[in-house]
C-alpha cells in the first residue's frame, strides 16, 4: 500500500479547510475554501522557505513602507526629493494599499493605483518609481519573490518643456525690471545660466574672480520650512567654472560696491536669501511686468512671466546660437554631455518648427488663388 505524502488537511471550526507547516519551530496556518487552495499555499510557502525567503514575516504595506522610508529616505538626499517620496507614500500608496499584506499585493493592485493617480503623468511616474524601490527592498529582505511593479504598464512621461525668452522679451525684462529688487539676480542668471539656488549660495570673496571674468559655482541651496540651507550642487558636474562677459563683470563689480554682505545676492537681513523672500520678490516682479503689458497692448504677443528656470534656459539657448560645442556647454551649465545633447536637439527642433511657420507666411499676403476659368 503506497505511503501517503503531503500535509494533513483538516476542516476548521469556521468550515474552511486548513493545514499547518512548522517553520523555525513555529506553526504556520494556511486556510482555503478548497483542499487544492490550501495545498497550493502550503507548497508555495515551503518552496519559498527552502529558497531562503522569510515566509513568516508578512507586514502590511503600511508597516513596511514606513519602515522603508525611515531606513532609506528620511534625512537622506535633497529635501525636495525627500518630500517627493513622502508625498507618494502618504498621499497615494498608503491610502490605496496600506491595509493589504505586502505578500498579497499584485500587479493588478498597483496598476489600479496608477490608473487612479491620473492627475498627471509626472505624478504617476513618481508613484511608480517609489513603489518599485519599495518592492526591490522587500525582495532584498526576502519577503517577496516577485516585484509586482515590473508587470505594470510603463508610464510615458512627457518630455520636459524648456522655454526661453526671445531677444525682444529679454529687452523688455531688462527695461521694466532694471530698478526692481529681483534685477541683480535675474540679470546674473541670464548672463551665467546658473540655477537660482546656486546663485543665492554665491559668496563674493570665495566664488567671484571678476578680474579674470569668472564665477565659481561650489554649492547650492535648499529650503527647510522656507529657511535656506547650504547643500551640494545637484550633481557632481554642478561644481564648475563659468566665464562671464566683460560688460556683466563690470556691472557686477559696481553692484557689489553697494553691498556689504558676504553673499552676492543677500536677503533683506544681509544673510542668505530665504524661500519666502525669493518668492515674494518674483511675485512682485511679475506684477510689475503684467502691469507694463496691460499698458502696452501692442506687445500682447510678447507677454511673459519671470521664471528663473526660463532665464537659465535662455542662456543655454544663447550658447547654442553662439555655436558653443556640447562638451563646453555642458561644463558651463553643469550638465552631462548626454543631457546637453538632448537640450541642443530640443532647441534645434524648435527652430525647425519656427522656420516652417516663417516659410508658411512667406509672401502669403502677395499670392492670391488663380481664378477658376470654368
Amino acid at each position: 500500500m503506497p505511503t501517503k505524502t503531503g500535509p494533513k488537511i483538516g476542516i476548521h471550526a469556521t468550515g474552511r479547510f486548513y493545514t499547518t507547516l512548522i517553520i523555525e519551530g513555529k506553526k504556520m496556518f494556511f486556510y482555503g475554501s478548497t483542499k487544492e487552495e490550501v495545498l497550493e499555499k502550503y507548497i508555495e510557502a515551503k518552496h519559498l522557505h527552502n529558497q531562503g525567503y522569510n515566509v513568516r514575516d508578512n507586514p502590511s504595506m503600511k508597516e513596511y513602507t514606513i519602515r522603508w522610508f525611515n531606513l532609506y529616505k528620511k534625512g537622506k538626499g535633497a529635501l525636495k526629493t525627500q518630500e517627493m517620496y513622502a508625498n507618494a507614500v502618504n498621499v497615494h500608496i498608503i491610502p490605496a494599499l496600506g491595509d493589504k499584506k505586502i505578500k498579497d499585493i499584485t500587479t493588478s493592485d498597483i496598476q489600479k493605483l496608477l490608473n487612479d493617480t491620473d492627475s498627471s503623468k509626472s505624478l504617476q511616474h513618481k508613484v511608480r518609481i517609489t513603489l518599485n524601490q519599495i518592492f526591490k527592498k522587500a525582495q532584498a529582505d526576502r519577503l517577496v519573490a516577485f516585484n509586482p511593479v515590473t508587470g505594470v504598464d510603463p508610464v510615458e512621461t512627457p518630455p520636459p518643456v524648456r522655454q526661453f525668452y526671445s531677444p525682444e522679451q529679454r529687452e523688455i525684462l531688462i527695461d521694466v525690471l532694471h530698478d526692481h529688487k529681483v534685477f541683480p539676480l535675474a540679470l546674473s542668471i541670464l548672463n551665467t545660466g546658473m540655477r537660482v539656488t546656486e546663485a543665492i549660495a554665491l559668496m563674493r570673496q570665495r566664488d567671484l574672480d571678476l578680474e579674470n571674468k569668472k564665477i565659481y559655482v561650489r554649492e547650492s541651496t535648499e529650503f527647510e520650512r522656507c529657511k535656506p540651507k547650504i547643500k551640494e550642487t545637484k550633481t557632481g558636474r554642478g561644481v564648475r567654472e563659468i566665464p562671464i562677459p566683460s560688460a556683466y563683470a563690470n556691472w557686477l563689480n559696481d553692484y557689489l560696491q553697494k553691498k556689504k554682505s558676504l553673499y552676492v545676492f543677500p536677503g533683506h537681513h544681509g544673510g542668505q536669501m530665504g524661500q519666502t523672500e525669493l518668492r515674494n520678490m518674483q511675485r512682485r516682479a511679475n506684477e510689475k511686468l503684467q502691469k507694463w503689458f496691460d499698458e502696452h497692448p501692442e506687445k500682447e504677443e510678447r507677454r511673459f512671466k519671470l521664471h528663473f528656470k526660463t532665464l537659465r534656459h535662455t542662456y543655454c539657448t544663447e550658447l547654442y546660437d553662439l555655436d558653443i560645442d556640447e562638451v563646453s556647454a555642458a561644463a558651463i551649465m553643469g550638465h552631462s554631455v548626454t543631457i546637453m545633447r538632448e537640450i541642443y536637439t530640443h532647441i534645434q527642433k524648435e527652430r525647425q518648427v519656427q522656420t516652417g511657420v516663417k516659410i508658411e507666411q512667406l509672401y502669403s499676403d502677395k499670392i492670391t488663388p488663380t481664378p477658376n476659368k470654368n
